[in-house]
């Protein structure tokens, strides 16, 4: 393996955690060295690499039969006091 991306490198370190190698032979298996491997590993605590990233988006829908079409918008109001109105 060639100079690597941080992404690829997460990916394979998320492979190391789902198999049952150790870090030598994972290493030779992909042919990487065993302190490169090492590295990435530290980079990438396996609960970092294995739950999935929180997200701060929240889903919205509207219900189109509810609303007069006329009048129809999404008021969004954040916790800060700010408005924001999508017409629909």
């Amino acid at each position: 393996m060639t100079r690597s991306s941080t992404s690829e490198m997460r990916k394979l370190v998320t492979s190391f955690y789902e198999s049952d190698q150790n870090q030598s032979a994972f290493a030779r298996a992909h042919g990487i060295s065993k302190g490169k491997l090492s590295y990435w590993i530290q980079k990438f605590p396996r609960e970092q690499v294995t739950k999935p990233a929180k997200s701060n988006f929240v889903s919205l829908s509207a219900d189109p039969s509810t609303t007069p079409t006329s009048s129809r918008s999404m008021h969004i109001r954040l916790g800060n006091g700010v408005e924001i109105e999508i017409p629909l």
